[in-house]
């Protein structure tokens, strides 16, 4: 018998990834490349067709280096939100994939109307930024491209269609372009009014793991024809899924270039609620499992931490290991006065400053740590106080292999344990693709899977977290 295969990509800000797991859940083998952006002018994008080119060369990849006669069942896909691909009637890509990150659209978020600024965080769970997709829109549509006929097709979404799947847009994604009322499920009208488009910018709209076609019958790797495609979402949202927090009362700390606090809330809170949430940090949006809702605040504390490393001249071992024990053996706040800012999602900067002469590397280190706990607590805090508290935190990322890191996290919530998935966002992936190759008959009124229907529901063994000095 062939042995079944299911892909998982996360397409992300700094490294494209794919794992391939077997229909028993074994992780068979992972592979990568980094995400090249083109820079120029402040500008960050990359050609739609260099994105493609990446998947297609992973899938060779993989497909080469699986067992002998393995099938892929499915291909499931996360990725990054807000960047996407405007695309015609043919499916040619009509603008770039411009970074989530990129300061376009900011002039237009400020010159947006005081009625429609008011609005819009209230019905889209997001604040007036430059980061949605819809800010962005409005800056290709003012440098003439025209927008009649074409339809917004998130990275992920245009990656399943350019592999022979049809449009779709994927909720969670949908949630975070500025387009989406998440009160009503249905396209925020007053956006579209603004861009001076009709619904139609917008493809059919499917809930995660929603089978989205098949790999075409001509593609050049012949044990990938066939294979069921799916969106299965938000990056941060899936990797929320595969370690278990997507049950209200959970959140994931996912500790990347970017730390997001991924929560789950049983239903949408009142416009007033999500207006004062989004216009605070914290976004509100569609889950990626049943009977869930969204809510992610974000910090910049990964790129600030690796700007403090370089800086410090300690982004490798033993300078990295060295440094991580000289600040376990301080306590929080034990800075001698150093100061570290730029955590903000809107900062510009990331700012070192010393108050005085005492310091240590381990002392800037501290600093950096002690800023990015006081924004989580700041996060947390303003959840609770919209009626969604934490009692449970499950850090996961690349951070979490620096164990003065990991300390600094002990203390956010009742319950904090560090996940064992070392690549949460591939192995959700993965398994939102086996969801969508084996659902048949009806879906029901939520099609998106169980929170508890993932295999890292609860982590067998909760990595433990290291004691920090105490005053």
């Amino acid at each position: 018998m062939s042995l079944l295969v299911d892909l998982g990509y996360d397409l992300g800000t700094t490294v494209t990834k794919v794992t391939a797991v077997a229909e028993d859940s074994t992780r068979l083998l992972d592979r990568s490349l980094p995400t090249v952006w083109q820079e120029r002018e402040g500008h960050t994008q990359r050609r739609p067709e260099s994105l493609l080119a990446d998947v297609e060369d992973l899938l060779a990849q993989v497909a080469a280096d699986l067992p002998a006669g393995s099938r892929i069942r499915s291909v499931g896909f996360t990725a990054m939100a807000e960047a996407g691909v405007l695309v015609d009637r043919e499916g040619a890509a009509c603008s770039p994939v411009i970074a989530w990150f990129d300061p376009r659209g900011a002039d237009e978020a400020a010159a947006l109307p005081a009625d429609l600024a008011h609005d819009f965080p209230a019905r889209t769970g997001l604040p007036v930024s430059h980061v949605a997709s819809f800010f962005k829109l409005l800056w290709l549509r003012e440098q003439g491209l025209d927008l009649a006929g074409l339809t917004w097709l998130g990275v992920p979404e245009y990656v399943v269609h350019r592999l022979g799947g049809r449009r779709v847009a994927e909720l969670s994604l949908l949630g975070r372009t500025g387009l989406w009322d998440v009160h009503t499920g249905a396209p925020y009208t007053a956006a579209l009014d603004h861009l001076g488009v009709a619904p139609d910018l917008l493809p059919e709209a499917v809930a995660a793991g929603t089978p989205a076609g098949t790999v075409r019958a001509d593609h050049p790797v012949a044990a990938a024809r066939g294979a069921v495609l799916t969106v299965a979402g938000h990056d941060h949202a899936v990797a929320a899924a595969a370690t278990g927090c997507g049950s209200p009362g959970s959140a994931l700390d996912s500790f990347g270039t970017a730390e997001a606090y991924v929560a789950a809330a049983a239903h949408v809170p009142d416009p007033d609620v999500v207006r004062d949430l989004a216009v605070a940090g914290i976004s509100v949006y569609p889950h990626v499992v049943r009977d869930a809702v969204g809510l992610i605040g974000g910090t910049r504390t990964g790129l600030v931490l690796s700007r403090v490393q370089r800086v410090l001249g300690a982004t490798q071992d033993p300078a990295r290991d060295a440094l991580d024990e000289a600040t376990l053996r301080l306590a929080p706040g034990e800075t001698a006065d150093v100061r570290v800012t730029g955590y903000g999602m809107a900062d510009r900067e990331v700012a070192i400053h010393t108050g005085s002469e005492a310091h240590t590397p381990a002392h800037v280190w501290r600093a950096a740590l002690d800023g990015g706990t006081a924004r989580a607590r700041e996060l947390l805090g303003l959840l609770g106080d919209a009626g969604v508290p934490v009692d449970r935190l499950v850090v996961a990322g690349g951070w979490t292999r620096m164990r003065s890191v990991v300390a600094a996290r002990r203390d956010l919530a009742p319950v904090v344990e560090v996940s064992d998935l070392d690549q949460p966002g591939t192995l959700g992936a993965a398994r939102f693709g086996a969801w969508a190759a084996t659902r048949d008959g009806d879906p029901g009124p939520d099609p998106r899977p169980p929170a508890d229907w993932f295999p890292g529901a609860r982590p067998a063994d909760p990595i433990p977290i290291p004691q920090e000095a105490t005053p």
